[in-house]
């Protein structure tokens, strides 16, 4: 009980030695404060009930006088920089006191403590993130994906891998931060930091997905393409053209049984695109989708999304989705006439020995 009022004193007495120099920048009070604590600690516990502290302006004067620094309300005395960050800083520092007083609050920060290299470590791999989607070519999946991905075959990637984690571990040790913008860079950096990794994390989540989804419905072999193929070749789009050669849109293909034929190869899916062509097979197709109602993969020529445009971020992407250029303006118009006659011809007389081509019109005879 007496160990734990001296402590409480200790810290009391430091929180006045600091208001006596809040006149100062902060990070010199820093630097005067520090390790003071610890140091009346080790006093407190050496000299017993003899211990005394100080008076604390008279103690801040001399880490004045110590350091060089003019007297407080000198001339010399430079201005109160940063006076919201002090703020805040003092009120952490009473939050952290107040949670190290209770034995579940200690045990939480100890915790917390022993975690910080992992956290320097994700720290950087955030920096690398940030560095690559910033300078970083990407050349197909895109974004968090690509990222992790080019690891596998660019050395320059691992170099900026490590050079991100190297400075974040420095600044964790406090090393590297020798002046005072660059501390100021270095914890804005970090609270971005702390707010991006959960951003990050659902992003590469969903790309992970959306990746796993285009394996497994990519084609294994010839036999085993998803969708409608040509000779293994997976057929993207389906593009209509009328009996006089002209393109038409909106038109519902079934199969023999009734079947939608559709050109993607997931068979019930919900969503609204193609995950194989959005992991980077191309120009990304977009199903029909009307208010309750499941998306319709077999109304053709479907409309996509071009492949330089797809970021995985699904409502703007959908947004931009256009019926795609056919590739003819218009094709050879079909031949006039009745084709079922063609194709069962009634046997007749003829005036020729050579047979009339079904393919021609014929010409209606008049009384």
């Amino acid at each position: 009980m007496i160990t734990t009022t001296v402590h409480d004193d200790i810290r009391a007495f430091a929180a006045a030695v600091r208001s006596h120099l809040d006149d100062l920048p902060l990070d010199e009070v820093d630097d005067l404060l520090d390790g003071l604590e610890a140091d009346l600690a080790d006093q407190a516990s050496e000299a017993g009930e003899e211990f005394t502290l100080p008076d604390a302006a008279t103690y801040a004067a001399e880490l004045r006088a110590a350091a060089g620094l003019p007297e407080r309300g000198s001339a010399d005395t430079p201005k109160k920089r940063f006076a919201l960050v002090a703020d805040v800083r003092r009120g952490w520092t009473e939050l952290h006191d107040r949670v190290r007083a209770t034995a579940v609050g200690a045990w939480l920060l100890d915790l917390l403590v022993s975690l910080r290299p992992a956290w320097w470590v994700l720290r950087g791999v955030v920096f690398y993130l940030w560095f690559f989607l910033a300078f970083m070519p990407r050349p197909g999946t895109g974004g968090i994906l690509d990222a992790i991905l080019t690891l596998s075959y660019n050395p320059v990637s691992w170099a900026i891998l490590l050079a991100c984690l190297l400075v974040s571990v420095q600044w964790g040790r406090g090393r590297w931060a020798p002046f005072a913008w660059l501390r100021v860079v270095r914890t804005t950096l970090t609270v971005i930091a702390v707010i991006a990794v959960p951003m990050f994390a659902g992003s590469f989540s969903t790309a992970l997905t959306q990746l796993f989804v285009g394996w497994v419905d990519a084609p294994q072999a010839a036999d085993a393409t998803p969708g409608l193929a040509v000779d293994g070749q997976r057929i993207r789009n389906i593009y209509a053209y009328d009996t006089a050669g002209n393109p038409i849109t909106g038109v519902q293909l079934f199969d023999q049984d009734g079947n939608p034929l559709r050109t993607i190869g997931g068979v019930g899916s919900s969503e609204p695109y193609d995950a194989y062509f959005a992991g980077g097979g191309g120009p990304v197709p977009v199903a029909d989708s009307y208010p309750g109602a499941a998306p319709l993969w077999n109304v053709y020529p479907l409309r996509e999304v071009p492949a330089d445009d797809w970021a995985w971020d699904a409502m703007t992407d959908l947004a931009t989705a256009t019926l795609p250029a056919f590739p003819f303006d218009r094709v050879q118009p079909l031949p006039q006439g009745d084709r079922s006659a063609s194709a069962a011809p009634t046997p007749g007389p003829t005036t020729s020995t050579e047979a009339t081509p079904a393919a021609q019109p014929t010409q209606a005879v008049t009384p």
